[in-house]
């Protein structure tokens, strides 16, 4: 700034100058001019040719004041120009070229999206929670377990040997710790603090006539009834399940050992379920989110992983084995992401 002001202070001097030049006289006499042109006298020998200047008086001049007024001028102008343009350097926001690379996003990604290096391995921190479940090997009608966050909360199993264990991973980042004045699944890491998920529970439903037919009818039957899910004692889930929405499906494969005790593949189905509350109040109650289209927008996400394990050589004898996970519309805003990998985590194998 300190350099344009003297340039735009000479800028406005270059202009008064035109201006008077320009301006007319202010007394103009009447008279002849008193010197009029003088010629040199013309020799003989040098016909055509002027020797002698010619004394032009105040028109030449004022021509010639006109003349180093426009060079000035043009001068000037070059110089304020520069001026202006090198005024960019004493910018104090421009960012020099040994400034610090960008945001951790543009450090690890190209602008398509793909990784900067394809070797670069991001990992989140888990720990995995086994949980053992008994299975009776013949069973004589329907046999449940429940296990609620870890722990086992009811069965119906007898004195069925333990034989199936399950597991799945939780994000190191959420409280784990029942007895911790958080609560549970509460995610404390920075820009988050809010509570991930609401329960996950694991359950068990053995059945003379259970096989992966009832999985694969599911999303034509009812995906919480054709799971049991309304058969647990004491409504375990809440009952608007029973009309959930099926956002999606798909099937996924994982490593199991056989009775054999070989490795094979075992199919789960995993299965988005999400419905809205059984009452919803108006906008004017506090509801921002009721907009008066005659319905509200999902408050409950179940998200479920599912797959069934023949007992012993019957083939029409089997187990059911199924995660939910279970949250709001708040937490899903949150953590989807985790929430996704907590239920791709869960499998099954034999103990």
């Amino acid at each position: 700034m300190a350099k344009i002001v003297p340039a735009l202070l000479l800028s406005a001097v270059a202009s008064a100058g035109w201006a008077w030049a320009f301006a007319p006289p202010t007394s103009v006499s009447r008279r002849p001019v008193a010197k009029p042109l003088q010629l040199a006298r013309q020799h003989p020998a040098d016909e055509g040719n002027i020797s002698a200047p010619i004394e032009l008086g105040g028109a030449q001049k004022r021509r010639d004041f006109l003349l180093q007024t426009l060079g000035v001028a043009s001068i000037l102008s070059a110089s304020s120009i520069a001026s202006v343009a090198r005024a960019d350097d004493d910018y104090l926001y421009k960012r020099s070229d040994d400034s610090p690379p960008g945001d951790l996003t543009s450090q690890l990604f190209n602008p398509d999206g793909s990784l900067k290096d394809p070797n670069t391995v991001i990992e989140a921190q888990e720990k995995a929670l086994n949980l053992q479940f008994a299975v009776p090997s013949s069973p004589s009608g329907i046999s449940m377990s429940v296990a609620t966050d870890g722990v086992l909360q009811s069965t119906s199993a007898g004195d069925a040997p333990t034989n199936l264990k399950a597991s799945y991973k939780l994000p190191v980042k959420w409280n784990q710790d029942a007895t911790s004045r958080l609560p549970l699944y509460y995610d404390s890491s920075e820009g988050k603090n809010g509570k991930s998920c609401n329960r996950i529970s694991i359950y068990s439903v053995s059945s003379d006539n259970m096989d992966m037919s009832t999985l694969e009818k599911a999303s034509k039957k009812g995906v919480a009834s054709s799971l049991f899910m309304d058969q647990i004692q004491n409504k375990y889930f809440d009952q608007g399940v029973l009309k959930a929405d099926l956002i999606s499906g798909r099937t996924v494969r994982k490593p199991i050992n056989t009775v054999e005790g070989e490795i094979d593949e075992q199919v789960y189905y995993e299965f988005d379920l999400a419905f809205a509350p059984l009452e919803c109040p108006g906008f004017t109650e506090g509801n921002k989110e009721n907009l008066g289209l005659g319905f509200c927008p999902y408050d409950n996400i179940f998200l479920v992983s599912a797959t069934v394990l023949k007992n012993g050589e019957s083939d029409k004898s089997g187990t059911l084995m199924c995660c939910v996970v279970e949250c709001n519309k708040d937490e899903w805003k949150m953590a989807n992401s985790d929430l996704k990998r907590v239920r791709s985590s869960f499998v099954v194998d034999r103990a």
